[in-house]
């Protein structure tokens, strides 16, 4: 089977490799590809600093830290973390992949490599021994990672998938975490009688054969046959393929039949154990060499126990390869000192992490790079433990519309340097999967009408999704004169960094901070306005494309924009609802605009939108609130019936909000202002609001002069009314001003007859302040 369509034939939910050396462009255009492709999500690599120290230089990987994320992994005693390992996990499934291959072209294709696929149903225990191999990685002290609780997760997923299957003890994976492979081979070998043929396949050797020796005379033998292959191995640096200076004990072989018919260089490793009660076959990382055999290096293999095994691997005498001349042998080239690693992530505006290899502590010079630009970030303490925590305001933002984010720390010429992992963007990947791409691009403000569609049918599905009301400036009425003071847009957000404490957002009874700030970073995204697709002009792309492709993309996006048009219908009347309550009013607010800006319907379908929106609106906290300001204030403005400002006024007063304390910003409803109000003033509108006074006001202005609390003026409307007469009278006489009744909020029938009003004197209380029943007056003061 093709590892490939393993990695894409499931939506895997979790998936983890580990590798030595590493391609990030490899990874991203084949593996994630592959990965997203089916379905999968939350994808982690962890790799020796050498593969990250690659990574760094790959301009073209850019999705590094968003669409999955990387861990170094670094040995202390100065070998390698050198085990390949891929973990694929579903809600009731869950595969390994163990082998000889680096997340490379090559090491996936390119070369003749090795690969164990094993699954719960007949090799349970080595997915016990994999669960303690990332449990090791988690707490040796041999290593140096800020990989642990990643690692504890997978240790736990592979002993629940191995739960309840049966453990017939002959496939195991050996690691060098738990003791150096071959004293662990050679506990096996004994219990199968002991070694009487050992063959060997392996890319690398000591050059006097260190690790042979010490094997053979580990296992009891004398010599041993190595695979000569003869398409020759792949090089590496400080490498030997073959043990040149050692004894002539070791002969050379074609495993024909395993490894000799492949005409790709060989990168595999495999060794085979003839014993005299079965056979022994390792697989994996592990060369023949002492670094491989004896521990210095963190390796892993499949073991395959073949207790009683007649069969062994059938060879042909060959020749051993050439010894390269002395100015060809493979010595490590001289350079300049290699980068240090470090380990980096960014919630919010704070990146927290750890410098790995080598040790760093003290103050460091700080900077920060993307794919378009580098930032100063100043200088940093390092703690004992390596461990750092900068703050960098703004730098989120950038990282999601340029890609992969590199943190680096300089100090007396030496440099150290790492991918930083955007803990919002794997949030979103761990917990939506399939449409995390759709809202990444949201973020980017790359979106297409695809993807609204797609989004909003998500919303659609389950309106829980929706971001939460978010509590930001301040919050609740009685903080509102201030607020005011402070609009939330989306420029605000990027210069406070969106505060990790912005608000709630729970899925299926979990949350946390990534969760909630990923949520806030999509709300904030649908208050910008971007205009309308294409902005009606051509691009780049345009120049490729001949008619029949542009009039086909063209009834593509016509289609996704009134699919986006339906469903937001739907999804509006949902988040409407009365037993939300008005929660989801500023966000119904914000969609609103971002589709009116973007698809520009008819004026009727926002004018319609606008009238179930925003009498739902109860309080104006949020990163639309000056977008809800603003479109209060247009609604009422283009409303060309009468007392269009003290209407407005009402709006406001009923909220608890001072309309003197309110700023316009007509510029964040552009595409509200182009359907509904083109040429309206909104800030002389907003002067009128607060010069006009409400009926409401009126009448307590009225009130207050009768009680003897308030000057007798402020209420001109009232002296125009039909009841004057009366009322006027009641303010010089005590008697008649009792026999007034005072109502604080609208009622349809009279309080003293209890009968219900006539519908036409129901509807003056209600909006004038003012009728008769009785013989009396009836006075409404909220109105």
């Amino acid at each position: 089977m093709n590892p490939l369509d393993l990695i894409s034939a499931a939506p895997w939910k979790r998936a983890a490799f580990t590798t030595y050396a590493l391609s990030l462009s490899f990874f991203e255009a084949v593996l994630l590809d592959a990965l997203l492709r089916g379905g999968g999500r939350n994808a982690l690599i962890l790799a020796d600093p050498e593969g990250v120290r690659a990574g760094l230089s790959e301009e073209g990987a850019r999705r590094v830290g968003r669409d999955y994320e990387i861990e170094p992994v670094a040995c202390v005693n100065h070998g390698v973390f050198h085990a390949k390992v891929g973990a694929l996990f579903a809600d009731d499934d869950a595969h390994l992949l163990v082998g000889s291959g680096n997340l490379t072209f090559a090491g996936w294709g390119g070369n003749l490599e090795l690969v164990e696929h094993l699954h719960p149903s007949f090799a349970a225990e080595a997915f016990d021994d994999a669960a303690g191999f990332f449990e090791q990685l988690s707490g040796s002290e041999q290593i140096v990672t800020t990989a642990g609780e990643a690692c504890d997760a997978i240790a736990g997923s592979l002993r629940r998938s191995a739960q309840g299957h049966a453990r017939p003890d002959n496939i195991h994976l050996l690691h060098s975490l738990d003791g150096a492979i071959a004293e662990q081979l050679a506990l096996y070998a004994e219990d199968l009688g002991g070694v009487t043929r050992m063959t060997a396949i392996s890319p690398y050797y000591d050059l006097r054969g260190e690790g042979l020796d010490a094997l053979a005379a580990m296992l009891e033998i004398e010599s041993a046959d190595l695979h000569a292959h003869p398409a020759g191995t792949v090089r590496g640096q400080g490498s030997n393929s073959w043990p040149f200076d050692g004894t002539s004990q070791w002969r050379a072989v074609n495993a024909a039949d395993a490894f000799g018919q492949d005409d790709r260089p060989l990168h595999a490793k495999s060794l085979e154990l003839v014993c005299r009660k079965g056979r022994l076959v390792l697989s994996g990382s592990a060369n023949m060499t002492h670094a491989g055999l004896f521990g210095r290096n963190i390796e892993a293999g499949v073991l395959r126990i073949q207790r009683n095994s007649k069969s062994y691997w059938a060879t042909a005498k060959a020749s051993a390869p050439l010894r390269p001349a002395t100015d060809e042998l493979d010595k490590p080239e001289s350079a300049l000192p290699s980068i240090g690693i470090l380990s980096a992530s960014l919630e919010g505006e704070m990146i927290s992490g750890r410098a790995l290899a080598p040790r760093l502590t003290g103050l460091v010079d700080a900077f920060l790079r993307t794919p378009s630009s580098s930032h100063v970030v100043g200088r940093v303490q390092i703690a004992d433990d390596g461990t750092f925590l900068l703050s960098a305001p703004g730098i989120e933002f950038e990282s999601w519309e340029n890609g992969r984010l590199i943190l680096g720390f300089e100090r007396d010429g030496k440099r150290w340097e790492g991918f930083v992992s955007i803990a919002a963007a794997l949030e979103l990947i761990r917990r939506t999967g399939s449409i995390a791409p759709r809202l990444m691009a949201m973020l980017a403000g790359t979106e297409t009408p695809t993807d609204v569609a797609a989004i909003l049918a998500w919303f659609r599905e389950d309106t829980s999704r929706l971001p939460a009301s978010l509590a930001i400036g301040g919050g609740g009425e009685s903080a509102r004169s201030d607020a005011v003071q402070g609009f939330v847009t989306l420029a605000d957000l990027k210069a406070a960094g969106l505060g990790v404490r912005a608000g709630s957002e729970a899925e299926k009874g979990e949350t946390s901070s990534a969760w909630r700030h990923a949520m806030a970073l999509i709300r904030a995204a649908f208050t910008q306005s971007r205009g309308p697709w294409g902005g009606g002009g051509e691009t780049d792309d345009d120049d490729d494309e001949d008619e029949k492709d542009r009039e086909k993309r063209a009834r593509s996006e016509e289609s996704a924009n009134h699919r986006s048009l339906q469903l937001f219908d739907e999804l509006l009347n949902a988040m409407l609802s009365p037993e939300v309550q008005g929660r989801n009013a500023l966000m119904a607010l914000s969609l609103s605009h971002f589709l009116a800006d973007r698809i520009r319907p008819a004026p009727g379908k926002v004018q319609v939108w606008l009238e179930k929106v925003l009498p739902q609106i109860a309080s104006f906290d949020g990163p639309e609130s000056d977008l809800a300001v603003a479109s209060v204030l247009l609604h009422h403005a283009a409303d060309r019936r009468g007392e269009n400002a003290i209407r407005a006024r009402r709006y406001f007063l009923r909220r608890r909000i001072d309309p003197a304390s309110l700023i316009v910003l007509p510029d964040v409803i552009p595409a509200f202002t182009a359907l509904l109000g083109s040429g309206i003033d909104l800030g002389g509108f907003l002067s009128e609001v607060m010069g006009a006074r409400t009926m409401g006001e009126q009448i307590g202005a009225y009130l207050a002069a009768g009680e003897g609390g308030g000057p007798p003026a402020g209420f001109d409307s009232l002296t125009a009314s039909p009841h004057w007469p009366y009322l006027g009278r009641a303010l010089t006489d005590p008697s008649s001003f009792a026999k007034l009744i005072v109502l604080d909020s609208f009622r349809p029938s009279c309080p003293r007859c209890n009968m219900r009003l006539p519908l036409a004197a129901g509807e003056d209380l209600r909006m004038r302040g003012l009728t008769t029943c009785c013989g009396r007056i009836l006075i409404n003061r909220d109105c």
